[in-house]
């Protein structure tokens, strides 16, 4: 596995970023109204929908590790686009030959990993563990309205593809490794920018220990998420281990982050005009789905007994 990235996920990563800042539809303006696709969501699904797929299934032979730098640049900025779901639902039909039109993006579909998922309402088909399904959808309220979550209720058919539960469970993870980005770099403006006692906040200690704590969780799990990838995509032993630990820790980093930028913003942080609590909806929201991180921590904790035991 290179320790760097190549110059071509560099320039993916630039790129999604400039897509996203274009954005007309903000997590903010789902707070009072619908969702709705925001402008990049078409040419993040129609231009970014091959990576990370295997060639054996329509790919074009891109690395997994190319499309967490995608999802983690948009999941920094909390964009409320479908790609990082579609390509999770993508990632999921892995081990067959997957659609032209949902390759090219002119199909969404949404990966059912459990019991919700994310834009079931706006899907226009669903991808489970065993492949496409038919299901039936119960809107629910999600905690972030950006995130439209709906109860889905499917009959699981086919032989159940593990390698693409472990890729589209990273993608989950990469989103939330960019969500507590999002919010590293949130509160690090205001502690450079917000003064009191006649002092920038980020010169006290009770700040600045704060954001350094949040930087070393969110850098634990992306190098957990990287490396879970590289693992997963060259059949390493011990993959399952490290995409349970990659989104556990992903999950805590995101979570962590956002718990920290309010704090940084102090009382403002947690009102409804302000953005922190943006982070934080999504971090909760993002952790929950594909698996608590309770139940990701405690699976990896079986595996590695059990790997020891033998």
């Amino acid at each position: 596995m290179r320790a760097t990235f190549t110059q071509e996920q560099l320039e993916i990563a630039k790129t999604v970023r400039a897509i996203v800042e274009e954005a007309d539809f903000t997590a903010r303006d789902a707070l009072s109204a619908p969702w709705r696709a925001p402008s990049c969501d078409a040419p993040l699904l129609a231009d970014f929908g091959l990576l990370g797929v295997p060639e054996a299934a329509g790919g074009v032979g891109s690395a997994l590790i190319d499309l967490m730098v995608a999802v983690e640049a948009l999941g920094e900025t909390l964009v409320p686009s479908r790609f990082p779901f579609h390509a999770a639902a993508v990632q999921l039909l892995s081990n067959g030959e997957i659609p032209a039109d949902v390759l090219e993006g002119r199909r969404v579909l949404t990966p059912v990993l459990d019991p919700f998922a994310a834009y079931a309402e706006q899907a226009d088909g669903f991808a489970a563990p065993g492949g496409l399904v038919d299901a039936t959808v119960t809107p629910r309220r999600s905690f972030d309205p950006s995130v439209p979550l709906s109860e889905v209720a499917f009959e699981q058919t086919g032989t159940r593809n593990v390698e693409g539960v472990q890729r589209a469970t990273l993608v989950l993870a990469a989103q939330l490794c960019g969500v507590a980005q999002g919010a590293i770099d949130r509160a690090a403006e205001q502690a450079r920018t917000r003064k009191q006692f006649g002092r920038i906040i980020g010169s006290f200690q009770g700040v600045a220990f704060q954001l350094a704590e949040a930087a070393v969780a969110r850098k634990a799990a992306w190098d957990l998420t990287l490396y879970a990838a590289w693992s997963v995509e060259h059949g390493r032993p011990d993959a399952a281990i490290q995409v349970h630990a990659a989104k556990a820790a992903a999950g805590h980093a995101a979570v962590f982050a956002a718990e920290r930028c309010i704090q940084v913003h102090g009382g403002m942080g947690i009102t409804m005009e302000a953005d922190p609590h943006l982070f934080l909806r999504r971090a909760f929201v993002l952790d929950a789905l594909g698996g608590s991180g309770s139940s990701h921590r405690r699976r990896t904790g079986e595996l590695r007994v059990r790997s020891r035991r033998s």
